[in-house]
């Protein structure tokens, strides 16, 4: 039997976990959202933003997502977001993923 083989990721700084359940409302699209300002400020190649399964979590009118740890120990966590009032706070969360000497919009 073989040994698992490690494969680089087509994302460079680090990946966002949604939840598509709590997601799956239009108005609380926060993946849709998150994906589209990454992209627009020119950080798509860098934060990959994945659709999971339900995180077993359910707040009400907020959307579970989960940010790993980034580079130089910037802490990651678990985050209930509000889509529409608190999505700017947890973007400036996911730029964290960034390395220190990459330039972050917002």
């Amino acid at each position: 039997m073989s040994d698992a083989r490690p494969v680089r990721p087509p994302w460079k700084s680090g990946f966002v976990l949604v939840c598509k359940k709590c997601s799956g409302n239009k108005n609380l699209d926060l993946r849709k959202w998150l994906e589209r300002r990454l992209e627009a400020e020119g950080h798509g190649d860098e934060v990959k933003v994945l659709k999971v399964s339900c995180m077993d979590i359910c707040p009400k009118a907020r959307v579970m997502a989960v940010v790993p740890p980034g580079p130089e120990g910037s802490p990651g966590g678990c985050y209930a977001v509000d889509p529409l009032h608190e999505r700017e706070d947890f973007y400036r969360q996911v730029l964290k993923l960034l390395p220190e000497d990459h330039p972050k919009t917002h």
